[in-house]
């Protein structure tokens, strides 16, 4: 969405390289042109003035000659066709990315998107997939074959390769971190059971005396719950049958 404010975000950055020229310069005038060009990639057409000046509203003439005031450039990927974005491919490949990234129609306009796919390399696609995997539009792979019939159908499985890879990559990542985490909890809980099942087996031993080796097999086979359940019987039973009796 259009922001009013940029215009402030923009003279920041010219006083910040003015300032940094000055310093790394001897402190020498006169100070080098700086020129701020904003760009936008939409989805809605930039339709704010690119005059800081704007900013103040209405303010009394006499004023106006000691307010900051400059115009930025503007380049508004909005607003311009896909093709007339640039003349040279990788560079038009990236605006187009950009121009149509957020937008709800992404997936519909992903063959636009992708013509120059045929002259992009590896590298190049994956970081547009990537980009647009971080964006705010859902993509799927089916998208992606059925654009890539259309502008590069001798490549498409070729590419297809690639541009699936990062996908493949992140979901097998995905994967062993949820494995990793399910292996700690899965530890954690075995290793309190155990705890929990020698806790019941000293009160056993304490209560009934030597306790029989299947018991004790018994006793560290089962889960947690039960373990914790034989040991609130284990304060009263009267014998060890008792206690692990079924429910």
């Amino acid at each position: 969405m259009p922001d009013p404010i940029a215009r402030l975000q923009l003279l920041r950055y010219v006083v910040r390289v003015l300032v940094n020229w000055y310093k790394q310069n001897g402190k020498q005038l006169p100070l080098p042109a700086v020129v701020p060009l904003l760009a936008h990639q939409g989805p809605e057409n930039w339709e704010i003035s690119c005059e800081f000046a704007d900013l103040f509203g209405v303010v009394p003439e006499a004023l106006c000659p000691y307010l900051p005031s400059f115009r930025h450039a503007l380049v508004d990927l909005a607003g311009k066709d896909g093709w007339a974005l640039s003349t040279e491919v990788r560079l038009r490949a990236y605006l187009k990315a950009l121009k149509y990234g957020r937008r709800a129609d992404l997936p519909e306009r992903l063959d636009i998107v992708l013509a120059e796919a045929r002259a992009l390399c590896r590298e190049d696609l994956n970081r547009i997939v990537t980009y647009f995997d971080r964006g705010p539009i859902p993509l799927s792979s089916e998208a992606f074959d059925k654009a890539l019939q259309q502008v590069d159908p001798e490549r498409k499985e070729e590419i297809m390769g690639w541009i699936t890879q990062p996908y493949v990559e992140k979901a097998m990542a995905q994967g062993i971190a949820q494995g990793m985490v399910q292996g700690l909890a899965e530890g954690k809980a075995q290793g309190r059971a155990e705890g929990e099942a020698n806790s019941l087996l000293r009160l056993l031993e304490k209560r009934f005396g030597t306790i029989p080796t299947h018991t004790k097999q018994r006793i560290f086979a089962a889960d947690l719950a039960s373990i914790q359940e034989w040991s609130d019987r284990a304060i009263d039973a009267p014998d060890v049958d008792s206690v692990l009796a079924p429910k």
